[in-house]
């Protein structure tokens, strides 16, 4: 019954929220019924199904908690983090958690739902931002809500949550200051990327995404006096937090600068089974992608990343076993085939001031992507080429395919018939895949 009560005050927090920032009701209907399916997904599934080292992660939590210091890094697989996800998750059991009304597990769950939430909004920010036709936003925002991976995340006792929706509101922010020059939102990028450098390593991409744009408009304006100290800040605090971020991995035992920076990722543990060639990275096997519903350890880099922005790297567990979920599994697997072909088909529609006015958003999702190849190559993992590390990315990804398809409309409505459809059989597929 608590958790009922918990998911009430998460359905009026939505309404609330969703409504004081100008949503429509259509808008806020699709957020709540997201929130519904990722909550019955929750209430089937074990928490350890839905990421390997969950119970590593509340170790992590409870020794904040109890004890109010950080666990050396070798104590637990996720110990080698930088603690803000940790931290808030701590405070949140002394304090939204107390006198034992919800089991620790399940008050995590729907911290991690909120969290999600908050990255919803960004996102629909993002898109109110650059779409202007309701009924594109419409379908941006089912995409991303419903799209099986996001469903996965929601409820995930996990440092991803924090640090996906850190990463999101630091390029939305980077965003703003891009298109209107308001510093507010130049130093909330800044906020942003810097606590996102506390929360985990995936945050060096925007925060890199940030002093990059910096430099461009520095050399672009000509070295303003405003522009220079914009610098100047960037510089200072994000070295400062990433300072930070390495003394709180130091352990008993001696770590080299890899495992400073990146954690037990660099620990050397995984060899992998096909050794890494430019084609392995480069390459990827259409007819494998839609063959298998899962990831295998020879598939390529690239059959490895898209086929876990669906399902992740782990397999989903026994509730998904079925002839039916396989199939649907494997329609899925075609309908992103089918969408990334619609986005690259929609390419020559994107000049001018299109390029200008979404630069940052699809700028960040590269470089977010070459982070990934980086750190892949570096700690060689399988773990290391799941989508999950540049979550944020589906954002763009979600926002680009709308507005092609948007833009085909204009040319026949056939296409724009044709990209709609694609979209919603992949929002109902997902359902029909999650729902109990």
């Amino acid at each position: 019954m608590s958790f009922w009560a918990a998911l009430a005050c998460t359905v009026v927090i939505e309404v609330y929220v969703l409504r004081r920032l100008r949503f429509d009701w259509t808008i806020v209907a699709i957020a709540l019924a997201g929130t519904i399916l990722c909550v019955d997904y929750l209430t089937y599934t074990s928490f350890e199904e839905r990421n390997w080292d969950a119970t590593a992660q509340i170790a992590y939590i409870r020794t904040i908690a109890e004890h109010l210091r950080l666990p050396d890094v070798y104590d637990c697989t996720p110990c080698g983090h930088p603690p803000l996800y940790y931290a808030l998750g701590a405070l949140w059991s002394r304090v939204v958690l107390a006198h034992d009304w919800m089991p620790l597990e399940q008050g995590l769950q729907w911290l991690s739902l909120l969290l999600f939430f908050g990255f919803f909004v960004f996102a629909l920010l993002i898109f109110r931002s650059c779409i202007s036709r309701p009924a594109t936003l419409r379908l941006a925002a089912l995409l991303l809500a419903f799209w099986p991976y996001s469903i996965i995340n929601s409820v995930r006792v996990h440092n991803d949550v924090l640090a996906s929706l850190l990463m999101l509101a630091a390029m939305h922010y980077l965003a703003r200051w891009d298109k209107m020059e308001r510093s507010r939102d130049f130093y909330a990028a800044l906020v942003a990327s810097a606590l996102s450098l506390l929360t985990k390593a995936s945050g060096y991409t925007v925060a890199t995404a940030l002093v990059f744009f910096t430099v461009v408009r520095l050399f672009s304006k000509g070295f303003r006096r405003a522009d220079t100290t914009r610098f100047a800040s960037a510089i200072l605090v994000l070295a400062a937090v990433a300072v930070l971020a390495v003394g709180f991995r130091e352990s008993r035992r001696p770590t080299n600068l890899c495992q400073k920076v990146l954690g037990h990722a660099c620990d050397g543990r995984y060899v992998p089974p096909v050794r890494d060639t430019p084609r392995r990275f480069l390459s990827f096997d259409a007819r494998a992608f839609v063959r298998s519903a899962e990831t295998q350890a020879n598939d390529p880099f690239l059959n490895r990343l898209a086929k876990s922005s669906l399902f992740g790297m782990k397999m989903l567990g026994g509730d998904f076993d079925s002839k039916r979920h396989e199939a649907l599994a494997t329609l899925m697997s075609v309908l992103l085939l089918a969408m990334l072909a619609v986005c690259l088909a929609g390419l020559p529609l994107v000049r001018g001031a299109h390029v200008q006015k979404y630069r940052v958003y699809f700028s960040v999702a590269v470089m977010m992507l070459l982070f990934l190849v980086a750190f892949r190559v570096r700690a060689p993992n399988g773990l290391h080429e799941d989508f999950r590390h540049i979550f944020p990315a589906l954002v763009p990804f979600c926002l680009g395919y709308a507005l092609v398809v948007d833009r085909l409309g204009r040319c026949t409505k056939v296409l724009y018939y044709v990209g709609v459809a694609i979209a919603l059989l992949m929002v109902v597929s997902s359902v029909i895949f999650f729902v109990r």
